[in-house]
């Protein structure tokens, strides 16, 4: 294929009326990428800088081979880089760079864009294994100031690109940061005249600021660093502007310790004179850098709170300024949206989010100052007034101390119940929110008698209103369902008929205009889950409501549909199944005489041509099923396998994490039977969490239920032991694949599924102990890991079932044979800390104190 002929594809994909042209032109193009990947990449470049080529080609050959260079799914990218390092030959690898370099000085600003991003993607690749080591230089070299301004320009660009996709703790980038600081402020300072040069600088700041530690660490590198940023924010521009004030929030959110002399000097008084700014943009920047501000001290309190003795130190920057910031923040609230079905970001959200940080951060100290808003502006002629008193009130509701807020909800609900019936729907929907909120955080402030029959009058008018007023009814309803369902007797079945009737009414909608349908359908799901026998015919009547309506959708003749139609169809199908997959489990008693029906129904739904959209949501009702029915939904396993082994096989789906829940919930259903299957699940699953092609996520969903399957059949877990050990131990044995948040927390979960499988694997051979004996020494050493991780030891039910291990395996052993590891600092000091967490349930602690016994038995052995 020549360059001509690519060329023309790409055109024809992009640019042709056709839609069959297009789609054969894609057919064509990904082709040619999976048969011969070197000629693709290569003859893509060629078309980059082919300046006889449409520009629309140009560009979309540049995002082509960047989509085939990097991906979001972690896996996908390790296998796209090694094609890359072992498919592309260094002499094409070398004239692929060159050409993507051309193309990023070529005057065309978005060919140069698009360079930008198919430089960063091979960077993303070869900079973290020592390749490609001349092009930060070069990027510097072309941000100097003799340069034209459209190489400073993208040149920056792609340097902001680099930063932003690569690893935090990239050593590639933090070695280069003194050249990558120069290069950027070069273009930030105000001698630099284009705008379009200070804005890529800028932006191209604040994804390097993660980089550049070491020179912050540097009092007189982060005082010139600080200045050209401010005096950024005093620029004529509001982009510049804008830009500017995001780089504050930035460094405020990483390098909160060295704040203190540029708050006293110069930030403070900046941001207070430059929150009223016109420009909504450049305010909602200004009021992010204080939310910036809330967010760290709202961490560094928790931080000492569980450890303290750690290092952290608040300056409590936002507690200091609160006389000055929050009265401005109350005024931002009155420049709203015109338009009520204008979602756009505004100011006045920002606003409203930044309030909501402080009164979490500065506790009681918000009350008066926003009290007194609230009772000079909710009666006021101006709906403007009216509805930022409501959302200043309802953005108090977390943070002061629950008596006082109480006390105020008290007084202030009639007022706000009165303007659920406002002229304005802005007004009602903010009211309807704030009912919400107090629900959520203050539900004991609804008085049973006085308010709470207002409240559902409120709700069930609202859910007739708006789509949405209508939604945020519906959540207000979950909230309190949720909250007053567990007093006993509970004051909230009472009133189970009149929001039945008014749920159903609003999810029998032909439509789902701003999700009120959906959420009406959450709604009926909340009740569900928290009815008893006491409101048994109200439930029925949701049973019978959905099974009506599932019914009714597969009647629908798919083929007639429009795309947005049909999306709108199986969008109502997931909902529906998710209202009565909560039925199947709250009701098991009575489903085994409809359970026949029920599984023909999900195999129908299942045998859809366009069944992937609600494949989840029908292996959840069928998890349900097979939760409601126990041993008894063995019968359908025969007919329901092949459709469980499709979605095994598809493990680089979402649906195969579903399925493989649903083997842990067979397993649980079946108990010990489930031996009968347990070769070729084990079989299966081990084929899964091998395979190189898996998503992620589908690793700790098998080692959890690797945990399921042994509690459930016991010895007969023993000869899959040794290969699931090998497993876990792997799977402790690894660190975060960069310093991200995401990485961080995928870590942490692969670390709760090791733990739920140590904890099934010694419950299911509590009796068979020795199989275990030679790997005691390991789950110690993984019982140490989650006592040193913060994520992991502060949280309730991970400490619990830790410590709960602790205590089984010393009865496992009575003869004294593993005392040495309850010996260990480790295991005392994470004993004591979950014994006395007051955060802790009393389950929590209980267990806790149980283990201590333990180990002192086995330390007197």
């Amino acid at each position: 294929m020549s360059t001509a002929e690519i060329a023309l594809l790409l055109e024809n994909t992009i640019l042709s009326p056709d839609g069959n042209v297009r789609l054969q032109s894609e057919t064509q193009l990904k082709t040619l990428s999976n048969e011969n990947f070197l000629q693709y990449a290569g003859l893509l470049s060629q078309v980059l800088v082919d300046e006889t080529c449409k520009v629309e080609a140009r560009i979309l050959a540049a995002l082509s081979l960047k989509n085939e260079l990097i991906a979001k799914d972690s896996v996908r990218s390790k296998q796209f880089a090694q094609r890359w390092i072992m498919q592309i030959d260094d002499n094409s690898k070398q004239v692929i760079k060159s050409n993507a370099l051309q193309a990023l000085v070529c005057s065309e600003d978005r060919v140069a864009n698009a360079a930008a991003q198919l430089i960063a993607a091979i960077a993303d690749i070869e900079l973290p294994v020592g390749k490609w080591p001349q092009l930060m230089k070069l990027m510097v070299d072309n941000t100097h100031q003799s340069q034209p301004e459209n190489v400073k320009r993208a040149s920056l660009l792609a340097l902001g690109y680099i930063c932003e996709s690569a690893d935090p703790q990239s050593n590639a980038l933090i070695s280069e940061s003194n050249n990558i600081l120069i290069a950027i402020v070069q273009g930030a300072q105000p001698v630099e005249t284009s705008k379009s040069v200070r804005l890529a600088a800028l932006n191209a700041l604040a994804d390097s600021l993660i980089f550049i530690k070491n020179n912050m660490e540097r009092e007189g590198e982060r005082n010139y660093l600080m200045q050209v940023v401010c005096e950024a924010t005093q620029a004529n521009d509001t982009e510049i502007q804008a830009a500017a004030f995001g780089c504050l929030c930035r460094i405020m959110s990483l390098y909160y310790s060295f704040m203190k002399p540029y708050m006293e000097q110069a930030l403070y008084a900046l941001t207070i004179a430059t929150m009223e700014s016109p420009d909504d943009k450049v305010a909602s920047m200004t009021v992010e850098f204080w939310s910036t501000i809330c967010e760290e001290e709202i961490d560094i309190a928790y931080e000492l709170s569980q450890f303290p003795g750690s290092p952290l130190q608040s300056f409590n920057f936002a507690l200091a300024s609160l006389k000055d910031v929050v009265p401005t923040l109350l005024k931002l609230l009155t420049r709203q949206n015109e338009d009520f079905e204008d979602d756009d970001w505004n100011v006045s959200m920002s606003a409203g989010v930044c309030l909501q940080l402080f009164a979490q951060n500065c506790g009681d100290a918000i009350l008066e100052p926003v009290l007194q808003f609230v009772e000079q502006n909710i009666t006021d002629t101006n709906w403007r007034k009216r509805e930022a008193a409501v959302m200043a009130f309802g953005s108090i509701m977390e943070g002061p101390n629950k008596d006082q807020k109480t006390y105020y909800v008290h007084q202030a609900l009639p007022a706000i119940l009165n303007l659920m019936n406002d002229e304005s729907l802005q007004v009602k929907e903010t009211a309807a929110w704030c009912i919400g909120r107090i629900a959520d955080i203050v539900v004991d402030a609804i008085d049973v008698q006085e308010h709470l029959p207002g409240v559902i009058n409120a709700c069930v008018t609202g859910l007739a209103d708006h789509p949405k007023i209508a939604t945020n009814c519906s959540w207000t309803i979950i909230n309190l369902v949720e909250q007053l369902a567990e007093q006993t007797p509970s004051p909230i079945y009472n009133y189970y008929p009149v929001l039945v009737d008014a749920l159903i009414a609003g999810a029998n909608k032909n439509d789902n205009e701003f999700n009120a349908r959906a959420s009406a359908f959450s709604a009926l799901t909340t009740i569900v889950e928290c009815s008893n026998n006491e409101v048994a015919e109200t439930s029925a009547s949701i049973s019978s409501f959905v099974m009506d309506k599932l019914g009714q959708t597969m009647t629908v003749d798919e083929s007639q549909l429009t795309l947005e139609a049909l999306q709108s169809l199986q969008e109502l199908q997931s909902n529906i199944l998710t209202v009565l997959a909560a039925v199947i489990r709250k009701s098991p008693n009575s489903v085994e005489t409809v359970s026949d029906m029920l599984m023909e129904l999900f195999m129908k739904l299942l045998d859809k041509k366009d069944s992937a959209f609600i494949e989840d949501d029908v292996f959840y009702a069928v998890s349900s099923l097979s939760f409601s029915l126990g041993q008894k939904f063995e019968k359908y396993l025969e007919a329901f396998s092949p459709y469980l082994v499709k979605a095994l096989d598809q493990v680089d789906s979402t649906v195969a994490i579903t399925a493989v829940g649903f083997v842990a919930d067979i397993a649980n259903s079946l108990g010990e039977d489930f031996k009968k299957y347990s070769n070729v699940f084990m079989s299966v699953l081990g084929q899964m969490i091998s395979n190189s092609n898996a998503k992620k996520e589908l690793k700790p969903a098998v080692l959890s239920v690797f945990g399921d399957i042994a509690s459930n059949i016991g010895p007969d877990f023993i000869p899959y032991l040794g290969d699931v050990m090998n497993l876990c131990v792997a799977a402790q044995n690894t660190k975060p694949e960069n310093g991200s948040l995401d990485a961080m927390d995928y870590y942490v979960k692969v670390l709760e599924s090791v733990l739920d499988a140590y904890v099934g694997i010694v419950g299911g051979l509590h009796a068979n102990p020795q199989p275990i004996y030679e790997y005691v020494g390991t789950i110690f050493q993984f019982i140490a890991l989650v006592a040193e991780e913060p994520q992991l030891c502060s949280d309730d039910s991970t400490a619990r079932s830790a410590v709960g291990m602790i205590g089984d395996i010393a009865t496992m052993y009575p003869d004294g044979s593993i005392k040495q590891f309850y010996a260990q600092d480790t295991i005392t000091d994470f004993i004591k800390r979950t014994r006395s967490n007051p955060t802790f349930s009393q389950s929590t602690k209980d267990t806790a104190r149980w283990a201590r016994e333990q180990q002192k038995h086995q330390l007197s052995l």
